[in-house]
C-alpha cells in the first residue's frame, strides 16, 4: 500500500486539490464477483496485480483519487470512477443518449443521474449502471422507494409493492447484469 499511494507517492491534480492518483485495470466479470479468478486481471498500473481487498483498502483510505479501466478480455468494455458523481466524460455520453428520465413515458429533461446498483453498496460510478431522472421521478425513488423495473432505457417506474421492483425480482430471475 505504501508503495502505490504512501509517503512518496505521485500526487496528480484530481479538481479537488492534489492527491494520489491511482488507476486499477480490473476484468468485468472480477469487478462483478469481488475477486478475479484464473485468466482474470485485477491490477494497478505501474505495479502490477493486487488482490481486490487492495483496491477495497485504497478506497477505505479517502485521501486517493481511485480510477479503473475496466475490461473483458483485452477489449476496455468501460471506464469507472470512484467518486460518487459521473466524470465530465460519462456525463457527456449520458447526455447524449439519454436526454430525457429514463422513466416511460415521462419525457422532461434529466436532471440527476441515479446508480442502479446504490452507490453506498458499490462505491464505484460505471456509465452502464447509471439511468437519468427528472426531478419528480428522482424524488419518488429517494423519498417514496419507487424504483424502475430491471433493464435500461425507458422503462416503468414502480412502487416498492410492484412485484417488477427490483427490491421483489428473486435472484434467479434476475436478468445478469449487461456488459458494457
Amino acid at each position: 500500500m505504501e508503495l502505490v499511494c504512501g509517503e512518496g507517492a505521485v500526487s496528480m491534480p484530481t479538481g479537488r486539490g492534489s492527491r494520489a492518483k491511482v488507476i486499477v485495470r480490473v476484468d468485468f466479470d472480477a469487478l462483478l464477483r469481488g475477486r478475479p479468478i484464473e485468466g482474470e486481471v485485477c491490477e494497478i498500473a505501474g505495479y502490477g496485480p493486487v488482490p481486490v481487498s487492495v483496491v477495497e483498502e485504497i478506497l477505505s483510505r479517502g485521501d486517493t483519487f481511485l480510477a479503473a479501466v475496466i475490461t473483458k478480455g483485452k477489449g476496455i468494455c468501460g471506464v469507472a470512477h470512484f467518486g460518487r458523481h459521473p466524470t465530465a466524460f460519462q456525463r457527456s455520453a449520458l447526455e447524449w443518449l439519454y436526454p430525457t428520465c429514463a422513466v416511460e413515458g415521462c419525457n422532461a429533461p434529466v436532471q440527476e443521474w441515479d446508480h442502479r446498483v446504490d452507490w453506498s453498496q458499490s462505491y464505484i460510478t460505471v456509465f452502464d449502471w447509471l439511468d437519468g431522472h427528472c426531478c419528480h421521478h428522482h424524488d419518488k425513488k429517494t423519498l417514496e422507494g419507487w424504483a424502475l423495473v430491471e433493464g435500461v432505457g425507458k422503462r416503468p417506474m414502480v412502487p416498492p409493492d410492484d412485484p417488477r421492483h427490483p427490491g421483489n425480482v428473486k435472484e434467479k430471475e434476475r436478468p445478469p447484469p449487461e456488459a458494457a
